[in-house]
């Protein structure tokens, strides 16, 4: 398990490198650096990625636990 300050160590640097890249990316987009995506390219691929999810949330509901179970 981690401790509590490497914990918040670890949360901190995650959000801070999101920043950043929110940051770049939007700077990025902001100059053109990215390409447009064409209407209709992202059709449906939150359908998909709700349902591997599903499927994968499931799976892991479905399967049994590896651990022992501790006593006490």
């Amino acid at each position: 398990m981690i401790g509590g300050r490497r914990l918040a160590v670890a949360v901190l640097g995650g959000l801070l490198w999101l920043a950043l890249f929110s940051l770049l990316y939007s700077l990025g987009d902001e100059i053109g650096a990215w390409p447009k995506a064409p209407p209709g390219g992202f059709r449906d691929v939150d359908l998909f990625a709700g349902f591997a999810g599903a499927i994968a949330l499931l799976v892991a509901l479905v399967l049994p636990r590896r651990s022992t179970p501790r006593f006490g």
